[in-house]
């Protein structure tokens, strides 16, 4: 593109974005190279306008999340690089069922939160939750915790609202999202950008963790093995190995740890005894196995609010089955939520083939 078109392509997005637009070239944490322009839009609309223009001038736009993943998106030589800083809408609505809409600037972990005012989780959520966006995970899909059960990300995107190439909107369900859920999906490149999605909840008001410490690698694979061959039906299974044991302080050797929905235990503990031990893992006791969880940890809380105080009805002890009242709720105040394990090296596994246990862990 000659220097005149460039010129002209900038100044109509900087038309439609004024002082959220910021000229290039420039290059954003988590990026590779450097783009003409990078943009923070406030709704979907703005996106749609965006594409029209990129279209229009054959300017390729890559949306940017936080910057946490290990395969960051490069940044468009003679692209747009797309902020979502501003569109960070939440709205749950349901009563027997819930369901989470979220734009691509949610946090992850501020939706987990949301969502347990009402005792439901994300059936998914990467470990990256405090900074990883719901934009930057769909556009890299993933394994995360909640993956033994329930698999990759894009297997738990309900529906998807996207703005194509050119500035089309289209709402996606299905096999239709797959050209747009995960890596290098851009919306120069014949797909497009994801700007609101509806994703997967699960009752999650009672998830009791667990862990085991092995001295031998052998040990723990043979374990994590029989544990998927006879479909113990685990919520969540990872493991950390000696290195990140002896950052946090849990000792030595290697830990795997998990979680499962409290209804669960007549069939997952004795499952668990009989793993651990065939395999010569040392079970944890359950405040061990709490701490690994990483449940009291103040460094989950979100960014500039205070940690507030657990009490009878926000406490993630509780035991009631109370359902919320039909209702929507938009970005309510984050509860006494109990945190996802911590971020750093380790591992979790999707359950392939993958097996979705009852509430009362048949199949």
């Amino acid at each position: 593109m000659d220097g005149a078109l460039r010129d002209e392509a900038l100044r109509a997005i900087e038309g439609i974005f004024g002082d959220r637009m910021k000229r290039g070239p420039v290059g954003e944490e988590g990026t590779r190279g450097e783009a003409l322009a990078s943009v923070s839009p406030v709704n979907a609309h703005e996106v749609e306008l965006l594409a029209k223009v990129a279209g229009r001038y054959s300017l390729p736009i890559v949306a940017l999340g936080a910057g946490t993943a290990f395969d960051a998106p490069g940044a468009p030589g003679n692209g747009i690089l797309v902020r979502f800083d501003l569109m960070r809408g939440v709205r749950i609505r349901g009563g027997e069922e819930l369901w989470v809409r979220a734009e691509p600037g949610a946090l992850w972990l501020e939706l987990e939160n949301n969502l347990s005012t009402h005792g439901w989780g994300l059936s998914v959520y990467p470990t990256s939750a405090p900074r990883a966006t719901v934009g930057g995970w769909l556009a890299t899909d993933g394994l995360g915790v909640g993956s033994f059960e329930y698999g990759w990300l894009s297997e738990n995107v309900l529906s998807a609202d996207v703005v194509l190439a050119g500035g089309g909107h289209r709402t996606l369900r299905g096999e239709e999202l797959r050209p747009f859920v995960g890596p290098g999906k851009t919306a120069g490149d014949g797909a497009g950008i994801v700007v609101e999605a509806t994703l997967r909840t699960r009752r999650a008001d009672a998830d009791v963790p667990f862990g085991a410490a092995f001295d031998e690698p052998e040990d723990l694979v043979g374990a994590v093995a029989s544990l998927h061959e006879a479909g113990v039906p685990l919520w969540h299974l990872a493991f950390l190995d000696p290195g990140m044991v002896r950052a946090r302080g849990l000792g030595d050797g290697y830990l795997l740890f998990g979680a499962y929905p409290e209804e669960r235990a007549p069939v997952v503990e004795g499952a668990l005894r009989e793993t651990f031990g065939s395999h010569r893992g040392r079970i944890l006791p359950a405040a061990e196995s709490y701490r690994v969880w990483g449940r009291d940890s103040s460094r989950w809380r979100l960014p500039g609010r205070p940690r507030p105080r657990r009490n009878a009805r926000s406490s993630p002890w509780r035991s009631s089955r109370r359902r919320s009242s039909p209702r929507e709720t938009v970005r309510p105040t984050p509860p006494s939520r109990a945190p996802p394990p911590g971020p750093g090296r380790y591992f979790c596994w999707p359950s392939t083939p993958k097996r979705r246990a009852g509430r009362d862990g048949s199949e």
